[in-house]
């Protein structure tokens, strides 16, 4: 991340609120690599539903924990949704075709992103979930260039103005 990012932190308070979150933000970062980082449950696969509902992909969204990768489309606009827990460097990355998501027309989305930090491009988005004191509740800190992040504020805030 560049010295010129800003980061904005969002909780939320459920699934839905996670879902909803996703959903405003891929309008926000279309053609962009969102990586998202977090623990087992935090809700990346949640996050990433949202986004594909952004992208107005109806089809259900499903971890690619076994497939590492799953591709979502809606007309001309592509979901990448990669998972890399099993990638373990630089090699395995490539091998299970990372290259070709990385320049997204649309949103690649790569859940356990800290495996694979080292290839993406500059300028994607990092986004960070952890849990919070309850079981439903959630910190996102999300993390881009300053023009993106303050769009994806304006966004938010013209979201629950509704």
């Amino acid at each position: 991340m560049g010295k010129k990012d800003k980061t904005y932190v969002i909780a939320t308070c459920n699934e839905e609120d996670t879902i909803r979150l996703g959903k405003i933000l891929a309008s926000a970062f279309e053609d962009r690599v969102i990586a998202v980082c977090g623990d087992l449950g935090a809700g990346k696969t949640h996050f990433a539903k949202g986004i594909a509902l952004g992208m107005g992909i109806a089809k259900h969204v499903t971890s690619p924990t076994f497939s590492i990768l799953n591709i979502y489309r809606n007309g001309d606009k592509t979901f990448y949704h990669m998972d890399a827990y099993r990638l373990t460097d630089e090699e395995s990355a490539y091998n299970a075709g990372i290259e070709d998501i990385l320049q997204p027309k649309g949103i690649t989305l790569i859940e356990w992103a800290e495996n694979v930090t080292d290839i993406l491009p500059d300028g994607y988005v990092s986004v960070n979930i952890e849990k919070g004191s309850d079981e439903n509740k959630r910190l996102l800190y999300i993390t881009a260039d300053r023009q993106s992040v303050d769009r994806m504020a304006l966004l938010i805030h013209e979201d629950t103005d509704r």
